[in-house]
């Protein structure tokens, strides 16, 4: 497979990855090219983090300059690489290994200046190679664009937004709640939420454009989950995690039974932790990625801690729910439940329309905050003040029993049974409920 070399030796990408976020990118904010690949984008190289580099807390009012930058080939460079508070489109870049077979340096006009920029544009070869490709090649490398790109991607503890934030045309926010709840308390309206994700029709969303026919039922919308692309959906994500799933039972077992991993066992937790942040398209500073930083992850996770002070984001808390999943119907086993934006949007959201005015969530959902992610119909308004459930334990332990309880309420017999990935109906869990409730979030 052909290979873009960075600064770092050791450091490479595929090439198929490089011309997917290419084109994805091209035609998030340039709708108007109708060959992507064939348009020229700029530069822009920067020795600053993503955020510092993208002025991140002015979204989503963008600038012209913003918008430049975010569609930008070190965005791309970034990205591939893994080290996304490192420039990489530098000259130096342009003459290693086969590089500059790819990829030309050009000047192009500036949205933002009067003279002309540093550009780049692709050679024939590399347009060549992604026609060359076969489809599954390139449906495999957009949607590892579109997990990269649509992912709760931070910067030194900074949320960044790569794409245009117009809204998704076909994707409404949820409707006013239509049902009352039957008693006026936790489970009251938690039971009310459930019952309106039931009976609410759900339209999926791909790309900024509706597909498929609209479902219906806590069932039916779990078999409509994909990430982070159409393809892997339901039953591929469920096969291609459940490596990951034993890996992280495994460990999680063994730090359970001793305390702490052994030789054999650190590096391989710190493997699991970068599987799974390259599965969420959440890539971490290596620095932070240690046997350490994952044990005490793990072990919080594993006590259900609200007020551990190990390391909390939208790419931990991934962490967190893979290695507590075999918890879940063992007696008093409190799996996590995976607290991102759309999740944690998706629960808020809802809960903001059910409660009556007056009533302050902190009396009846302790904990329960925001999350930032911006795409699709995030953010959306609120009608009352939630405090922030990001990069905290505390939030990360209250949005999980939230999800647990929507869980039991789901078990009591009164709703379809969970669809298991490889045919059959069993009893819902933690993770089939954040599914669902991650589709809803968007």
């Amino acid at each position: 497979m052909l290979q873009v070399q960075f600064a770092s030796k050791k450091r490479r990408a595929n090439l198929a990855l490089v011309l997917a976020l290419w084109h994805e990118l091209m035609a998030e904010w340039h709708p108007e090219e109708p060959e992507p690949l064939r348009a020229r984008m700029p530069r822009r190289s920067a020795n600053a983090t993503l955020s510092a580099y993208l002025k991140s807390a002015a979204w989503p009012d963008i600038t012209r300059e913003q918008a430049e930058r975010a569609c930008g080939f070190d965005i791309i460079l970034r990205l591939a690489s893994g080290l996304i508070d490192t420039s990489h489109s530098t000259g130096e870049f342009f003459t290693r290994a086969d590089n500059g077979k790819w990829f030309r340096p050009v000047d192009m006009p500036s949205t933002t200046q009067k003279k002309l920029i540093r550009g780049v544009e692709l050679t024939p070869e590399a347009i060549a190679t992604w026609s060359g490709a076969s489809d599954d090649e390139r449906r495999q490398a957009l949607g590892e664009a579109r997990r990269l790109l649509e992912s709760d991607l931070e910067s030194q503890g900074i949320p960044v937004q790569l794409l245009p934030h117009e809204g998704t045309p076909g994707a409404a926010p949820s409707v006013p709640a239509s049902t009352n709840p039957s008693a006026q308390s936790r489970t009251g309206y938690l039971e009310a939420l459930v019952k309106d994700i039931h009976e609410q029709p759900f339209q999926r969303v791909y790309r900024k454009r509706p597909f498929g026919a609209p479902v219906k039922g806590w069932d039916d919308r779990l078999r409509a989950y994909f990430w982070p692309a159409p393809a892997q959906g339901y039953r591929e994500t469920a096969a291609g995690m459940r490596d990951i799933a034993q890996t992280a039972r495994a460990l999680a077992e063994a730090l359970a039974e001793r305390g702490a991993w052994d030789a054999d066992e650190q590096p391989r937790a710190v493997a699991l932790a970068h599987a799974i942040f390259t599965w969420g398209g959440v890539p971490q500073d290596p620095k932070t990625v240690t046997a350490s930083t994952v044990q005490d992850v793990v072990r919080a996770a594993l006590d259900n801690d609200a007020d551990a002070r190990a390391h909390m984001n939208s790419g931990w808390t991934k962490v967190a729910a893979f290695v507590t999943d075999h918890v879940d119907g063992l007696g008093a086993g409190r799996p996590q439940a995976i607290w991102d934006s759309r999740v944690a949007t998706s629960i808020v959201d809802r809960l903001d329309r059910l409660l009556p005015a007056g009533v302050e969530p902190a009396t009846l959902f302790p904990g329960v905050g925001t999350v930032p992610g911006r795409g699709g119909t995030r953010p959306r308004a609120l009608s009352r003040r939630w405090p922030s459930g990001y990069k905290t334990w505390a939030g990360q332990v209250a949005g999980s029993q939230v999800v647990r309880d929507i869980r039991d309420i789901l078990n009591n017999g009164a709703y379809p049974k969970m669809p298991l990935p490889d045919g059959g109906a069993g009893a819902w869990t933690t993770r089939g409920v954040e599914m669902v409730l991650f589709m809803d979030g968007y």
